[in-house]
């Protein structure tokens, strides 16, 4: 007599490994200590775990020491408020495009977990440098006394530039566009990527990494002192809040 033997079938597997969407595309906004960025993202899933991008980005930097500050008067011919960046020279903004790779390294628990990976980021950079103009007080030899012209920060205007009692406000951003000086560079950055839906449609992420710039000269920011030395490069950590799309 041959026995019978019965055979349970196994339990399904909703998170089933495979390549559901080819496509990415996604926005992110960065936050680093002395500055701020606004990038556009578009990818390729190779695999259920991987995807290569290419990155576009436009971001600002500032000088550490760089804080805003008012008059503690404001006169009826002063525009604004009165606020202005003490010793600042120069504005910089950066144009950064890069080639980059994601990476999943965890799986995410059922649907409800969070996906941990890391990515990395190389490419070109181009750096924006703009004049930072102050509106200063002048004697226009009127009953009224003073009105006030915008300056940049040279050898010859340092003197009023620097005087706290001279300055009205800052210029508007218009002034120096036409004097922009272009640098190139490069830039990288490496992160520690945290999806909550990493195999989802839609793309909710925040990503903690470092970040770092390299340009063909020197960036002045704030005006010359004995103690501080302009710098070629900026190094920052960053916190990056990322949301799209998948396809």
């Amino acid at each position: 007599m041959v026995g019978q033997v019965t055979f349970q079938p196994k339990s399904y597997d909703g998170d089933v490994k495979g390549v559901v969407y080819s496509t990415e595309k996604t926005v992110d906004l960065r936050l680093y200590p002395n500055g701020w960025a606004v990038a556009y993202n578009t990818g390729n899933i190779v695999s259920y775990n991987k995807t290569k991008y290419y990155h576009f980005e436009l971001g600002k930097h500032a000088d550490p020491r760089e804080k805003l500050q008012s008059r503690p008067y404001n006169l009826s011919f002063v525009r604004g408020a009165g606020s202005f960046a003490y010793g600042k020279i120069n504005s910089f903004y950066s144009a950064r495009v890069g080639m980059g790779r994601l990476k999943y390294v965890s799986e995410k628990a059922k649907r409800k977990g969070i996906a941990v990976g890391f990515n990395y980021e190389v490419g070109p950079a181009l750096g924006f440098l703009k004049p930072y103009y102050l509106e200063v007080y002048v004697d226009d030899g009127e009953l009224a006394g003073f009105s006030t012209e915008p300056i940049k920060y040279s050898e010859e205007t340092a003197a009023v530039f620097l005087d706290q009692g001279s300055i009205a406000n800052e210029g508007r951003f218009v002034e120096g566009l036409l004097e922009t000086k272009l640098i190139p560079g490069i830039q990288g950055k490496i992160g520690v990527h945290f999806d909550a839906g990493a195999f989802d449609e839609y793309v909710k992420a925040i990503e903690v990494g470092a970040m770092a710039e390299v340009y063909s000269r020197r960036i002045p920011l704030m005006a010359p002192t004995d103690n501080h030395s302009d710098k070629p490069f900026f190094f920052n950590l960053y916190v990056n809040l990322h949301f799209g799309k998948r396809n």
